[in-house]
């Protein structure tokens, strides 16, 4: 290798030692100085920071914004402390504190796991309350660990929660099958030769559904104990006899232990209902002296959102340093509860008079069950005259319009109900386009009253310029005048349309009102949780695709007329009881066969609006077998079609379950009748002896020819 040709690449090492070597003596300090000003000045030696310094630095920084840490406590000190110290601090322990002690060090379960530390376990079992004394046959410690430790006995499983008395020992569901066994195991356990004594008898049982059950290592421990004993009758007789006394002994003591267990989980519930209540009052307090005073007058509704909040059903004593740490959710909490108690003020005098309204049509509403349509209480008050001028009185004034006789005023909501029916008819033929309305004369008009489909054989006159309330419900009966309401998209027909829930929708409640149409607005959603009929006047439409549908199926059930079907009403129909072929969803192994009600529907949805469908008329062989077929049915149990009447009850449209269930909930009815308890709802989906829906057929069942 060539010599290198310069120092400048040299090695670092040989260049510092000619960079330290002397300078002459008689040099002087200003030329040496001048000298070493020209060297170049060596960089200083950086610390090399290794990943766990770097983290160190770092922790330090953040401790530094953060504030110093708290030091962590610790209790390794605790078993050198002297035992006369130790001994009265854990006097004043309970059982399960000192199980806990004992599993921690090997020092501590020395000391207390002893036989010298039983006046321990004695003094902590006293600050239990009511617990009973220690049986013989058991330590302290298994006592302890069979009261209070939550654990299976014999895989540790936590949460362990009912401890078999009698058995002393505490087991989970899945060690329970191989733990345990039935009366019948122990039987077959027994020889021939133990016949003379009774070994079920002999054993601690626990009763699991109703069968006896035995722990399997105390059948096993009697067996080698009766083994020992060589057949020997009298001895066997005097074992009986004393494990007899001994169990039976065991279980007066576990019923007493199930007496305990049950008052100490009642006086802990009472125990945590009671901090509960002290931290409800004492938040109340905080708010109090936050400005919050009006929470002091909370509605039950109110009352409930705040006893159920998260950081207020806590049962935990409320300290300064807990009510800073809750204080913005909670007082974000009393800000919109304020808001809504005084919401609440502003509509009182309308709740109160709605709450009046339910009192004292209660009787009328008796005299009017399902079926029937009439008004809702938030009809009353809107849309007929006498309630709604008691509605618009001035707060604070006395409701004389209901000081009357009871019969005059009976007579009166009579007379309003037959208004609110002639107002409601007008609003919906209103709805229905004009050129789509039944040309009806005075000698149309009287045919079409005497049948249900009615030929053409006169021209009609024009249209009369005001039709009455006859021509106004010829037309609404029409088969073909359909409805449907702007909320779930329900298809409707007079006069389910005027008991339909959806229409009775409105506004959601207005925490901000500014006007008397607010605070009415609040009080239908606090007091009845529903609106008058149409409210808004947008609930409710007239739907065109379900008058088309309806036109085909009256051109297809009677093609050999020349009826006119907005002269067809729905009872000829009805009568008439017809079953129908969709030709476009039947497919070459199903059929789907339909009344025309659901007809009309199914031809009026997004899948065949605006399409040629096929519909076809079974035949009557094939109409009959479809007819007893649905009669084996179940949806009259299962479609939403039954209602509560009693008491004057007025519910909305339920299944046959759910109105069970609703008679025993709210009215202690175990078996309600139909016809006294329940009937059929005005808004239900279809009536009992039809099917709400389509079908599926095979088409080896059926004769008709289906065309798609």
């Amino acid at each position: 290798m060539a010599p290198r040709a310069s120092t400048s690449t040299s090695r670092r090492s040989s260049r510092l030692k000619e960079n330290r070597t002397p300078t002459p003596a008689h040099a002087e300090s200003g030329s040496s100085r001048s000298q070493n000003d020209k060297l170049p000045e060596l960089p200083a030696k950086r610390r090399r920071i290794t990943e766990g310094a770097d983290k160190e630095r770092m922790s330090s920084v953040a401790l530094q914004h953060t504030g110093a840490r708290r030091k962590r406590k610790s209790l390794s000190m605790l078993p050198d402390m002297p035992l006369d110290i130790l001994y009265e601090v854990f006097t004043h322990l309970r059982p399960y504190d000192l199980l806990h002690l004992a599993r921690t060090t090997k020092t501590l379960r020395k000391l207390l796991m002893t036989r010298s530390s039983s006046t321990i376990w004695r003094r902590a079992r006293e600050n239990v309350p009511q617990l009973p004394e220690c049986p013989k046959d058991m330590s302290e410690p298994a006592y302890a660990n069979l009261l209070f430790d939550p654990h299976c006995h014999f895989c540790l499983t936590p949460r362990t929660m009912k401890p078999m008395w009698a058995c002393r020992v505490r087991c989970c569901k899945s060690c329970f099958k191989d733990q345990f066994v039935n009366l019948g195991v122990v039987f077959r356990s027994m020889t021939p030769r133990y016949d003379a004594i009774r070994p079920a008898a002999m054993l601690p049982a626990e009763v699991v559904n109703d069968q006896l059950y035995f722990l399997k290592r105390d059948l096993d421990k009697l067996l080698e104990y009766l083994a020992t004993l060589n057949d020997n009758q009298e001895a066997l007789k005097a074992v009986e006899a004393e494990r007899m006394q001994a169990i039976e002994e065991q279980e007066e003591f576990a019923e007493l232990l199930e007496a305990w267990h049950t008052s100490d989980k009642r006086r802990r519930r009472l125990e945590k209902e009671e901090l509960v209540a002290r931290r409800q009052d004492q938040i109340l307090e905080r708010l109090r002296l936050c400005g919050f005073d009006e929470l002091d007058y909370m509605t039950p509704e109110l009352r409930r959102s705040f006893e159920e909040h998260p950081l207020v059903k806590q049962p935990k004593e409320l300290t300064d340093r807990i009510w800073n740490n809750i204080s913005d959710p909670i007082i974000s909490w009393a800000w919109a509860a304020r808001t809504k108690l005084r919401m609440y003020r502003r509509c009182r005098h309308y709740t109160d008079r709605l709450c009046v309204f339910q009192e004292v049509l209660r009787d009328f509403y008796a005299l009017h069950p399902y079926p029937e349509v009439v008004p809702s209480v938030a009809d009353f008050s809107w849309h007929t005259a006498t309630l709604r001028k008691i509605l618009d009185e001035e707060p604070g004034v006395p409701l004389e319009g209901l000081k009357i006789p009871r019969k005059e005023f009976m007579k009166k909501v009579e007379a309003d109900v037959a208004d609110w029916r002639r107002d409601m008819a007008r609003r919906l033929y209103d709805m229905i386009p004009p050129d789509v309305l039944p040309p009806l004369s005075k000698q149309h008009k009287d045919r079409a009253l005497h049948h249900g489909a009615n030929e053409e054989t006169h021209a009609s006159s024009e249209d009369d310029a005001s039709p009455t309330d006859e021509q106004i419900l010829r037309s609404l009966h029409a088969c073909v005048t359909w409805f449907r309401c702007t909320v779930k998209g329900c298809l409707l027909d007079y006069p389910r349309v005027l008991a339909h829930e959806c229409a009775k929708t409105g506004p959601p409640i207005n925490l901000h009102p500014e006007t008397d149409l607010d605070d009415l607005q609040n009080a239908y959603n606090i007091k009845l949780g529903e609106f008058p009929w149409n409210f808004t006047g947008d609930k409710v439409v007239y739907d065109m695709d379900a008058h088309r549908a309806a036109v085909k199926i009256v051109q297809v059930t009677l093609a050999n007329t020349s009826a006119v079907p907005a002269l067809t009403d729905k009872f000829w129909l009805d009568n008439l009881d017809e079953r129908y072929v969709c030709g476009e969803c039947s497919g070459v192994g199903v059929l789907f066969v339909m009344p025309w009600r659901v007809a009309v529907q199914h031809l009026s949805d997004e899948r065949h609006r605006g399409k040629d469908v096929k519909l076809t008329v079974l035949n009557v062989e094939d109409r009959m077998e479809v007819l007893d077929r649905e009669a084996e049915m179940l949806f009259p149990e299962y479609a939403k079609m039954w209602g509560c009447i009693r008491g004057g009850c007025r519910t909305r449209a339920m299944s046959l379950p759910d109105m069970l269930n609703h008679s025993l909930t709210c009215h202690g009815c175990k078996f309600p009748k139909k016809g006294v308890d329940y009937e059929f709802h005005p808004d239900a989906v279809t009536t009992p002896d039809v099917p709400p829906h389509a079908a599926a057929y095979s088409p080896a069942v059926l004769t008709t020819p289906i065309p798609r």
